[in-house]
């Protein structure tokens, strides 16, 4: 063995021990100890639709669906309206029209009392002084209206807000807690497969696919251990030269689960 090969070495005993120690046995135990009545609580019916859980790719799309949660909760912490939600969009399009309702009045009001003080009282028929002060009144009635339901509305999409935050919290933790324990759960499948032999290409195999499968599930910077074992299982595969993403597609359709 060369200068090389041992660090390498060294490290997959080191990683191996990890990993023992997270899936070993607490682990599994405390993914057991979710609520198995409810085991996706907390998460909404459209994002249960699209992981689609126990199909092709449903590993990649939680992951997707986490990230999709974690941006939607950036947005709504910034005061953006979400996206593709009808609720808010109608409610902030009511919004707008309002706002733009009260400053047509109120500058309608301004130029009505402007154009009244070049005219006093005494150059007024005192019927004409009666409806410019009905006038007045109702232009300033209307704003105050439309002041109030502005105030009314606001309350009600700040509401709203606060209430769909709290249920994208809840999915994030949600998706949070069922990719840890579809992470340990394929890790104890991927040491239950420490044995495999060099001439054992389907047990190879199914360990170039565990990882493939585990790739998704950590954050790109958390990846690199997952990648070395994966160059050499795939060493031992012997299946030639190619990157990670076209060697884990390769054996998604050419070897079977």
């Amino acid at each position: 063995m060369n200068r090389l090969q041992r660090p390498r070495k060294d490290f997959f005993l080191v990683f191996a021990l990890g990993v023992g120690l997270l899936i070993w046995p607490e682990g599994l135990l405390g993914a057991a100890r979710t609520d198995p009545a409810e085991p996706y609580k907390g998460l909404r019916e459209a994002t249960l639709r699209y992981i689609a859980l126990g199909t092709p790719d449903d590993l990649l799309r939680l992951r997707e669906a986490l990230e999709t949660t974690e941006q939607e909760i950036v947005r709504l912490r910034l005061e953006i309206a979400p996206e593709k939600q009808e609720q808010f969009v109608e409610k902030q399009k009511r919004l707008t029209e309002l706002r733009d309702r009260l400053a047509e009045s109120q500058a309608l009001l301004q130029l009505f009392e402007s154009s009244s003080r070049e005219i006093t009282k005494n150059q007024l028929d005192p019927s004409s002084a009666k409806e410019r002060e009905l006038l007045r009144k109702e232009l300033s009635s209307r704003n105050d209206d439309l002041r109030k339901n502005i105030g009314e509305l606001e309350k009600e999409i700040r509401s709203a807000q606060t209430e769909y935050l709290r249920t994208l919290e809840e999915e994030r933790k949600a998706l949070a807690l069922l990719l840890a324990v579809r992470r340990e759960w394929l890790l104890a499948e991927y040491q239950g497969l420490s044995g495999c032999t060099t001439d054992d290409r389907p047990c190879l195999a199914r360990k170039v696919k565990i990882l493939c499968r585990l790739a998704p599930l950590f954050p790109s910077g958390s990846r690199a251990p997952i990648l070395i074992l994966l160059e050499e299982a795939s060493g031992r595969l012997n299946v030639g030269s190619g990157s990670t993403s076209s060697l884990c597609d390769y054996l998604r359709h050419d070897f079977a689960p």
